[in-house]
């Protein structure tokens, strides 16, 4: 036990000595590192004082330095205190015993020794006694004695001269350690030597605003003076201006950011300076947001970075800044002044103004330290809202007054909302009639477009003497002041009173007449141009250049007389409708008319024109077939001729149609001047009105029979021109003119001398006369018909018979030719004889020509069937001739069949003049004027039931009660029957009024007449009397009623062909245009280039 506690006495005085050891040796590197780092520190603080080194050398002093005190510090410092506090070994057990052994002799490696047995297994008794020994040995000795501090001394010499020589610099100059430490601490700033002068900045301030010049000035004091200044900043080295008064400026251009500078001069810079930079308001960005009225239904537009605008009256204007450096925005307003501060958020300011009026306004920035330099001025400009534009182009069917076509430009800046056609009708009894309106079509997404339409007048129902007047008018879409209109002039369409219509009536017949004879003359002309061609062709091979020619010329002229043909029937139309504006048309001259439009409708035959096509075809081809060619010339020739004999008929049958319609007309104006002539009478006995009136009013009596007699001058002139004038009476007919115009020239003289009785009297003769003259005038009309007819019967039966007979001894001679060798005699016997069936043949197609002339009934495809068999019939002869049986045989087949179809359509138009024929005797007993009506049995039933209540009040008996019983009996038959007599013509009586069925008239008559006859005149008789009176009332006015209705509904169903103008087709096509290209424009663009699509859409579609 006693060995183990001198082993540990033994190793704690080894610890000890190892603690000593290591505060020695921090003692030591501590006099190290101070004498070094002061002595490197005093080297760099005196070559820079003295040199001045630049940037990168004092950097290199600091640097080094700084290595070095890390150096030392890790190598004398840090070490010893790592191993002193036992975080380091840096001495051995081992290490440490050999130098106790080096300082004491007498140990030596005993110490050494007893460390290694130490570690060493220690339960060998052997060891353990040898490490006790050796512990014996060296108890006397204390280890950490081996260390001394005075071994240090010597180098203390070390730190003494560095630390002399620094008390010695400190205290004599020790600017040397402030600046030259200064400036390798700084070493990133310039240091110069000092100069004889120095630099004055006169700037108050070294501050500038951002993007702003700014001008230094700088001025120089001291001894000596410089020649030339210069400024050093980024890298780069300006010379400073020289004023006269000696002081420098440099100027620094649109300062973008702080910049520090030195001054430099004869080699000397000045100390380091800094240029601020200040920032003005900025005003980065902004946009306006304009909001238009809603009317205008247009979508917030937004304007980036201008404060300049056009807007429409009454939008409001949003603005949004986005501004740096910024305290507050002021929009100052000008004309009214008015001034608006944006509300601010964050960097962002807003406001917002609605604006009636152009103004103009500036934006002010304002910030701590100044306001926005330069002056933001703007203008907002408000786009009133313009009146809508209005133009119009009107075409006026002055021939029928059935349609107006109206067409146009309507424009708006803004938008349309409403188009609408405004007319009245003014007449006599209406002078100032209220205004209707008509909407048109209209696009309400177009700015700017076109009109067109097509007004159809008839349906306005329009009599002679109306007067139409209307305009167009256009509303736009204003929301502020409410919608403005603009509208068109007032146009006027004037009917023609009935005098007017008669004049343009007989100039318009005139004109059928003319273009018919014309068209008549060319069609005989090309008939005989063609028919020279065709024996031109029988006598050559081969057609020439100049044949070619020629035929083209009569292919053009063909397609000339169609173009003249297709006149013809619309003039001829035209005249139709408007002989039925005048008069209410008679049923017959109605289907006379009817049947001589269709004739002119079949004018132009489709097979006709497929020859013309063939031969066009054929004269393209380089050699045409001469047979083909003459065969189609043949056939050509007589469908022209056919088409001249239908030209002569069609002319023929017009003038026909134009003398009857023409006696139709005075025969209607002779019986309306007598009843005014008779009201006029009864005016001037009783005295209703003055006597000038009277004058004036038999005046325009007066000059109407000078119209009527015109009239029957043309219709004199008319008939001579026929082929087969119409027997008139005209010595008869000019007497009763001049008895005529004797009395009313009378009643006219007695009206001026006041003498009212006499010139009544005077007028109702003439009135008397007047009536008379018509009753005449419509039995010469019906007399004329009625032997007409009877005569083309005759010639029509006559005609029949000899085509029957001409039919049956075709068919008999064609069976004997069956029988017949061509050898035979008898072939040129039977050949003669069919030359004798074509004789015949003539002499019946010249009688149907004729009476076709004449008769209406007789359908054009009747002289067409006459010209198929008579080119059968020569064909026959031809084949004949050349002894081709067969062929011959198959062509009087043809021609046979053509006859029996002849005699079919004769019989069937026999048929048709037989029934007119019947219709007219039937007619025959009853005047014109003298139909029974609703209205005429009224008023006769109204006399008679007054007869009836005055026999009844009169108190007659006996046999004289018993004949006036009788005769109202008579007269309420005669009624009965003339009821009747209407349900015939078609005006049944069991069609309903006001009070029901009518079709009880008749009984309720009858039974009044059982009631007469049995002499029983009640209350209940007269009773029932009211009642078919109230009925027949009735009747008169749904027959009116039902008669205007028909009218209408016949002028509307009529088709009317509507020729647009030439100068109305742009209409049309702009039309078309609007409505393809309003698809292409997108509904997002803005209004204004919408505008400038809507003028570019206009200009391309002129």
């Amino acid at each position: 036990m006693k060995e183990k506690d001198a082993l540990d006495q033994l190793l704690h005085q080894l610890q000890e000595f190892k603690q000593k050891f290591y505060l020695n040796m921090l003692l030591r590197g501590s006099i190290f590192a101070v004498g070094l780092l002061l002595s490197i520190y005093i080297v760099y603080s005196l070559l820079e004082y003295m040199f001045y080194f630049p940037q990168l050398v004092r950097g290199f002093l600091l640097f080094s330095f700084v290595a070095f005190v890390i150096y030392v510090f890790v190598r004398w410092i840090a070490l010893p205190m790592s191993a002193l506090a036992k975080l380091k070994k840096v001495l051995t057990d081992e290490q440490a015993a050999q130098q106790v052994g080096t300082h004491y002799p007498e140990i030596k490696d005993k110490l050494l020794n007893a460390i290694q047995l130490q570690n060493l297994d220690r339960t060998n008794e052997l060891i353990a006694a040898s490490i006790a020994q050796r512990t014996g040995q060296m108890g006397s000795f204390r280890f950490k004695d081996a260390v001394t501090y005075r071994e240090n001394r010597p180098l203390l010499k070390y730190v003494a001269l560095p630390a002399l020589i620094a008390l010695l610099i400190a205290m004599v100059y020790p600017t040397i350690f402030v600046q030259g430490t200064e400036r390798i601490i700084n070493y990133k700033r310039h240091y110069e030597p000092l100069a004889p002068f120095r630099f004055v900045v006169q700037n108050d301030q070294l501050q500038t605003f951002r993007g702003e010049d700014f001008e230094l000035k700088v001025d120089v004091e001291g001894k000596a003076v410089p020649s030339e200044v210069f400024i050093n900043y980024n890298g780069r080295r300006q010379k400073l201006n020289t004023k006269a008064d000696g002081t420098y400026t440099y100027t620094f251009k649109q300062m973008q950011k702080p910049v520090e500078f030195q001054l430099e001069g004869s080699g000397f810079m000045s100390n380091d300076y800094t240029l601020q930079l200040l920032s003005r308001p900025n005003l980065k960005d902004f946009r306006m947001v304009v909001q238009y009225p809603d009317y205008l239904k247009r979508k917030p537009e937004e304007v980036q970075n201008t404060g300049n605008a056009n807007v429409p009256e009454g939008s409001t204007v949003t603005w949004n800044f986005s501004a740096t450096e910024t305290d507050n925005i002021n929009l100052a307003f000008e004309a009214p002044e008015e001034t608006l501060t944006a509300g601010k958020d964050g960097s962002s300011f807003s406001t917002s103004k609605q604006f009636n009026q152009s103004q103009n306004y500036s934006i002010k920035l304002k910030n701590k330290h100044s306001s926005n330099k330069e002056q933001i001025n703007y203008q907002i400009t408000t786009i009133p809202d313009r009146n809508p534009q209005i133009s119009i182009e009107q075409y006026q069917d002055t021939a029928l007054y059935t349609y107006t076509i109206l067409g146009g430009d309507v424009s708006d800046d803004y938008g349309l909302t409403r188009l609408a056609l405004f007319y009245r009708v003014n007449n006599d009894k209406n002078s100032e009639a209220k205004y209707k309106s008509q909407a048109l079509p209209l696009s309400t997404q177009q700015l700017s477009q076109t009109y067109y339409h097509q007004w159809n007048t008839a349906a306005l129902n329009l009599q002679p003497g109306d007067k139409l007047e209307y305009f167009v008018q256009v509303w736009d879409n204003d929301g502020i002041h409410g919608p403005k209109s603009a509208r068109t002039r007032t146009f006027e369409l004037r009917m023609p009173d009935k005098r007017e219509l008669q004049k343009e009536l007989d100039n318009n017949s005139q004109s059928v007449a003319s273009q018919m004879s014309k068209t008549l003359n060319k069609a005989t002309q090309l008939k005989q141009e063609l028919a020279k061609s065709e024996e031109k062709m029988k006598t050559k091979r081969d057609l020439n250049w100049q044949d070619k020619k020629q035929l083209e010329e009569l292919m053009e002229k063909k397609k000339q007389l169609e173009q003249d043909i297709s006149s013809m029937k619309e003039l001829f139309d035209q005249l139709n409708k408007k002989q039925n504006m005048l008069n209410e048309p008679d049923k017959q001259l109605a289907e006379k008319a009817q049947e001589l439009q269709k004739l002119m409708n079949d004018l132009l035959d489709p097979e006709t024109k497929k020859l013309y096509e063939e031969l066009e075809k054929l004269l393209q081809q380089q050699q045409p077939n001469d047979t083909e060619l003459q065969k189609l010339l043949s056939k050509m020739d007589n469908k022209e001729r056919n088409l001249e004999r239908e030209l002569e008929r069609a002319l023929e049958l017009f003038k026909q149609l134009q003398f009857e319609q023409k006696l139709d007309n005075i025969t209607d104006k002779l019986e309306e001047m007598a009843k005014e002539q008779e009201q006029l009478a009864d005016k001037t006995e009783q005295q209703q009105e003055d006597n000038q009136q009277l004058q004036e009013e038999q005046k325009e009596l007066q000059e109407e029979f000078e119209d009527v007699k015109e009239q029957m001058k043309d219709l004199k002139e008319l008939n001579d021109k026929m082929e087969h004038p119409n027997q008139m009476n005209e010595e008869q007919q000019e007497q009763d003119q001049e008895s005529i115009e004797q009395d009313m020239q009378q009643g006219q003289e007695q009206l001026q001398k006041q003498e009212n009785k006499k010139a009544s009297e005077s007028q109702k003769k003439a009135g008397e006369k007047m009536e008379q003259m018509a009753k005449q005038m419509e039995q010469m009309s019906n007399s004329m018909s009625m032997e007409g007819m009877e005569q083309n019967l005759d010639n029509l039966r006559d005609i029949l018979e000899n085509l029957i007979k001409l039919s049956f001894d075709q068919e008999d001679l064609m069976k004997q030719f069956r029988g017949v060798n061509q050898s035979d005699p008898r072939f040129i016997t039977l050949s003669q004889q069919q030359l004798s069936l074509r004789d015949n043949a003539q002499v019946i197609e010249d009688s149907l020509y004729a009476l076709a002339k004449k008769v209406f009934q007789i359908e054009s495809f009747v002289t067409r069937e006459v010209t198929a068999m008579n080119e059968s019939m020569d064909n026959s002869m031809k084949e004949l001739r050349d002894r081709n049986v067969g062929k011959g045989n198959v062509q009087q087949q043809l021609a046979m069949t053509s006859m029996n179809n002849l005699a079919l359509m004769l019989n069937d138009a026999m048929k048709q003049m037989q029934q007119a024929m019947q219709q007219m005797g039937n007619m025959a007993g009853q005047q014109k004027g003298n139909k029974p009506k609703p209205g005429d049995m009224g008023e006769m039933q109204q006399q008679l039931n007054k007869k009836m209540e005055d026999l009844k009040k009169g108190g007659k008996s006996g046999k004289a009660l018993s004949e006036e019983l009788a005769k109202l009996a008579a007269e309420q038959e005669a009624l009965r029957n003339a009821l009747k007599e209407l349900e015939k013509q078609g005006q049944k009586p069991g069609e309903k009024g006001q009070n029901g069925d009518l079709g009880n008239i008749s009984k309720m008559m009858e039974q009044s007449e059982t009631d007469l006859v049995n002499k029983r005149l009640t209350e209940q008789t007269i009773m029932r009397q009211r009642e078919i009176l109230t009925r027949l009332l009735e009747a008169e006015k749904s027959a009116k009623e039902r008669e205007l209705d028909n009218k209408r509904e016949a002028k509307t169903a009529q088709e009317t062909d509507r020729k647009v103008p030439p100068s109305f087709e742009k209409y049309f096509k702009a039309k078309e245009k609007q409505t393809e290209l309003l698809k292409t424009i997108p509904p997002a663009l803005s209004p204004y280039y919408k505008q400038k699509v809507n003028e570019y859409f206009q200009s391309i579609s002129k």
